[in-house]
């Protein structure tokens, strides 16, 4: 049976949050990640959050606050559900739940239950733009790669997002993005954060080595992240067969799985470099640190990125990095301090590795420099921002409706405020009224 939360038993300044994701646990992607942060995060500071996500078959969540919606399957590998929307359960618990402030994490079906739920409570609705859909129109069956879906994707993704009261997006880059696709929405930029501490030191030194068998003396170059198209993991090998006529003892390891994994294995079959590419498949976040404080360099390709929580965990291990260009890894990379970004071309993507490996005191500088970047992405950081973000949008919501409420119920709505936040409320309002004495 779910727990039942009144006011009484939460503390003042305490806010009763839905989060509402198409994708959560147990997929292993960044916004799922990211999701599990934050929410353990904002309990930790005594609100209480309710995650809506698609129910996952023969998954059982070990947090009691997440909230399955009746899914169908919409993609075999990876294995993607789809919530349906307006059956009898579903409607039935949020009619029943109480909340201060929605906030949708996809524009999907979820998402779109948000938007419903906040029209029909009058509740704020923050709206997170986590991924650029217009990249991502291929994983619709049969018509993803045509000028008339891509189209659609553009107009679905503005009108998606105006329909936020607040805009967050995790990086300047879908900042930019957004500004150009003429959101009228307020957009504050929030960076993705991660338990920096976890990612300082390994519990168990040289356990990746030991288990693919790499000498201590042999580089290793890590990849880790979901394996789909966009990743441009096969542009890796290809820098990486050519690195290795400079660097004939590194080793290339791929750290996750997706719908790309089974052509990337076959491409690498037929290399001169098979032995040194290695896949580890799903990797256990609590194994995480062991793997990347093992390797030497982190490498990336993409090109679709938002806000990597990969690249912070790299750089929070302290590791020095090689890009390719994007604007996603502004403030996680600085060229020829901890890394370098490069153009889309396997042999400089190639030497440049070569380059940082020859020298072991710029790969100790720069990963130095890593460690230092990652201290602005805690996900204390984010939690507070984000908290400062709802009480704001709390505020304007019941600011912004005031004067029709008071018309309509002759403020009798004020007593209907949650005690925890009405002082906070009626400061506001003793703002707006003429003629009120300051103290």
């Amino acid at each position: 049976m779910e727990s039942q939360h009144t006011d009484q038993q939460l503390p003042i300044g305490s806010l009763r949050i839905g989060l509402f994701t198409d994708t959560y646990a147990p997929q292993v992607n960044g916004v799922s990640i990211s999701l599990q942060l934050v929410s353990e995060g904002l309990k930790s500071r005594g609100h209480q959050v309710t995650i809506f996500a698609p129910k996952f078959p023969g998954y059982k969540d070990d947090q009691p606050n997440v909230m399955r919606l009746p899914s169908l399957k919409y993609l075999n590998n990876p294995p993607i559900y789809v919530a349906v929307l307006g059956t009898p359960r579903s409607t039935w618990s949020l009619t029943r739940r109480h909340f201060d402030v929605l906030h949708a994490h996809s524009p999907l079906s979820v998402g779109l239950l948000a938007y419903l739920t906040a029209s029909t409570k009058r509740l704020p609705l923050i709206y997170t733009y986590h991924t650029s859909i217009t990249d991502y129109t291929h994983y619709v069956k049969f018509i993803g790669g045509t000028r008339v879906m891509k189209y659609a994707a553009r107009w679905f993704s503005s009108a998606s997002t105006n329909l936020g009261d607040q805009i967050v997006v995790p990086s300047p880059k879908f900042q930019r993005l957004l500004l150009a696709q003429k959101i009228s929405s307020p957009i504050t930029v929030i960076p993705n954060g991660i338990d920096l501490s976890s990612f300082k030191a390994a519990k168990k030194p040289g356990s990746l080595r030991n288990r693919l068998g790499i000498k201590p003396e042999a580089p290793i170059l890590l990849t880790v992240g979901r394996m789909d198209p966009e990743k441009r993991l096969d542009f890796i090998v290809d820098a990486f067969a050519i690195l290795s006529q400079k660097t004939p003892n590194a080793h290339l390891v791929f750290a996750g799985d997706g719908s790309a994994r089974k052509g990337l294995e076959s491409k690498v079959s037929e290399t001169s470099v098979k032995e040194r590419i290695h896949f580890l498949g799903m990797v256990v976040r609590a194994e995480l640190p062991n793997v990347l404080h093992d390797a030497d360099l982190f490498l990336s390709a993409s090109t679709t990125e938002v806000h990597p929580i990969s690249v912070i965990e790299a750089i929070a291990s302290g590791k020095p990095l090689v890009a390719v260009e994007d604007e996603a890894f502004e403030g996680m990379i600085e060229n020829d301090r901890n890394g370098y970004m490069v153009p889309l071309d396997a042999r400089v993507f190639a030497d440049t590795v070569a380059g940082l490996l020859a020298d072991r005191e710029k790969l100790e500088r720069f990963g130095r420099h890593s460690m230092a970047l990652s201290e602005k992405y805690s996900i204390e950081g984010q939690v507070q921002a984000l908290e400062k973000l709802y009480l704001e949008a709390i505020l304007q919501n019941w600011r912004g409706n005031f004067f029709q409420r008071m018309i309509s119920s002759n403020m009798s709505s004020m007593n209907k405020i949650p005690t925890r936040i009405n002082r906070m409320i009626r400061t506001e309002i003793g703002k707006m009224m003429p003629g009120r004495k300051k103290k």
